[in-house]
């Protein structure tokens, strides 16, 4: 889900309504403009390294978000992930993985301060 596949998206809807509906999987290929032999590929395959690496990054966003109450921008995201984990993960790809979780820092307002002239 965090990597760059072109289908996925119609694999795993393939893949979740043959489970759970028992639906075809040959029509839904066909409908889907999708060969079945390239869902039966991607069904077995391997998860590459680096989209463990993501997930797993993933999970840590997720956390660092929930403990710092949604304060957290992707650079201070990127800075406390890589202080308390001992690892080097870049902010692009920080940033990358927290724009595809939907989650961003809450920008607070600052108080305004009124001054009042009396003439």
């Amino acid at each position: 889900m965090l990597g760059k596949l072109c289908y996925a998206s119609k694999y795993m809807a393939v893949k979740f309504f043959s489970e759970t509906k028992k639906w075809s999987i040959d029509w839904m290929c066909r409908q889907l403009e999708i060969s079945r032999a390239a869902y039966y590929k991607w069904l077995h395959r391997e998860i590459p390294k680096c989209e463990l690496k993501n997930i797993e990054l993933a999970e840590l966003i997720k956390e660092y978000n929930e403990r710092f109450n949604h304060i957290l921008g992707y650079r201070r995201m990127t800075s406390w992930i890589n202080h308390f984990n001992h690892t080097n993960y870049s902010r692009k790809r920080v940033h990358r993985i927290m724009k595809k979780l939907g989650i961003h820092a809450m920008i607070r307002k600052k108080e305004q301060k009124i001054y009042i002239v009396y003439a």
